[in-house]
């Protein structure tokens, strides 16, 4: 796969816009790799549990306020290029004034400052998220997508690996604060490369079709009307259930993984960093091994033994004694997670509606946020009642409950349309699509 991705012939638009998108996940990556301190920079700084638990649901409500507004704006855009490109920059600068804030006094706790910052800027980030998916669907060929979402997420873990290390090793040598701000600096300068050659992909132009709907009367006219939007599309209406259904007991354990390993297991930068490095690099061996195991058993199965072996991981954290067995945990983790991202993804792309895809991608994640926004909040709560061990094995076992319904519910996805290349030289895949099982 990747001797077919970094052999590709820059003439044609699909393999330069597959090349540019993996070259800005590199870069993006650096600072997707100091985000993963977010947490404990603000713990370092003063944060409470709850204000932890808080920078990891508020975040989820104003994913619900932006996304639909979100996506009836791009649904009414021929070029939703520099909207999507625009919020991204807006929330990259955002980490700017994260590293600017221990040098400024206005009489608020300075982990709560962080926290309220750290919050604000999801709101860009999250009307680009509404955004991505679906150019990504316009800009990568239907066959190609599986190997381009495989070299990105490789890429992107390599580079998370490499940075895990490094950034632990800098975070334990220099001093605080100045250690984060450098880290958060050096990530934005990375990420504005990143946006460079997000510039350079070709985005064709797209009108949705205008759809007009008498404005109902009343709220349960209203909610008439969003029941049958959904379910005038099956497929998509049950891979959203199955997934608010598997990751109840995903979001509730979100925030206690770093109370867990900071507060009860007492872990340093540098062990956060290892831990960070290890995830990425079990990740990229499992993108490989599942890229090629999908092309074989499909996304369907694939999915569906995947994603109820999730939650696995809060349970084996909870179980920990110290930290070293966590780091086991952090590998199986790294080596099944990959499957669920890859067969879920691909699964969303193909059950959405084409004719609104901005429209239902927001749906979608109006859904989750509303998960997010809710259940990160209740854990910190049943963690401070019950313990953060204890409550961590219920999540686990939540989300294993959850996740049985895409055995019992299975998602089946359309057949793919087949593929005009924009180079008659140039012949598509010769593997056949996976019949789904179910």
């Amino acid at each position: 796969m990747l001797y077919r991705l970094f052999h590709l012939d820059l003439t044609q638009k699909d393999d330069r816009n597959a090349w540019f998108l993996c070259v800005e996940i590199l870069w993006a990556s650096i600072l997707g790799s100091a985000t993963t301190f977010n947490a404990a920079f603000a713990i370092r700084l003063g944060a409470t549990d709850t204000q932890i638990g808080l920078l990891t649901s508020i975040p989820g409500l104003l994913a619900v306020l932006v996304s639909i507004p979100a996506g009836r704006i791009l649904q009414t855009r021929r070029n939703t290029k520099p909207w999507i490109l625009g919020s991204l920059t807006l929330y990259r600068i955002g980490f700017l004034a994260v590293a600017l804030l221990p040098w400024i006094k206005i009489g608020i706790p300075y982990g709560a400052l962080i926290v309220a910052v750290l919050v604000i800027i999801t709101i860009p980030a999250n009307f680009f998220n509404v955004g991505f998916i679906p150019m990504l669907s316009e800009v990568i060929p239907v066959e190609r997508r599986a190997s381009v979402f495989s070299a990105r997420s490789i890429i992107n873990g390599a580079t998370l690996t490499a940075c895990g290390f490094i950034f632990g090793y800098w975070l334990s040598r220099i001093s605080f604060p100045l250690n984060y701000q450098t880290l958060y600096i050096m990530g934005f300068i990375a990420s504005m490369v990143s946006v460079y050659y997000l510039i350079k992909v070709q985005v064709p132009e797209t009108l949705y079709p205008a759809v007009e709907k008498p404005r109902p009367a009343s709220l349960r006219h209203r909610w008439q009307s969003t029941i049958e939007e959904y379910t005038s599309h099956p497929q998509f209406f049950r891979l959203i259930t199955n997934t608010f259904m598997h990751s109840v007991g995903m979001w509730t354990a979100a925030p206690l993984y770093v109370l867990y390993y900071v507060n009860v297991r007492g872990a340093s930068d540098g062990w956060i960093g290892l831990q960070g490095a290890i995830a990425s690099l079990t990740a990229i061996i499992g993108f490989a091994i599942w890229r090629w195991l999908m092309a074989r058993i499909g996304e369907p199965m694939t999915l569906k033994r995947t994603i109820i072996c999730l939650g696995l991981f809060p349970i084996l954290v909870g179980l920990s004694p110290s930290l070293t067995p966590i780091l086991f945990a952090i590998t199986l983790n790294g080596l099944i997670s990959p499957g669920v991202s890859l067969s879920h993804l691909s699964t969303l792309i193909k059950v959405t509606p084409e004719d609104n895809r901005p429209g239902y991608t927001a749906i979608y994640m109006t859904l989750m946020n509303i998960g997010i926004f809710i259940f990160p909040m209740i854990g910190v709560t049943l963690g401070g009642r019950f313990g953060i061990g204890p409550t961590l094995i219920g999540c686990g076992l939540l989300s294993i409950l959850g996740a049985s319904s895409f055995w019992w519910r299975p998602v089946q996805t359309p057949e793919p349309k087949p593929y005009v290349s924009p180079n008659p030289a140039v012949k598509p895949s010769q593997s056949k699509p996976v019949q789904s099982p179910d």
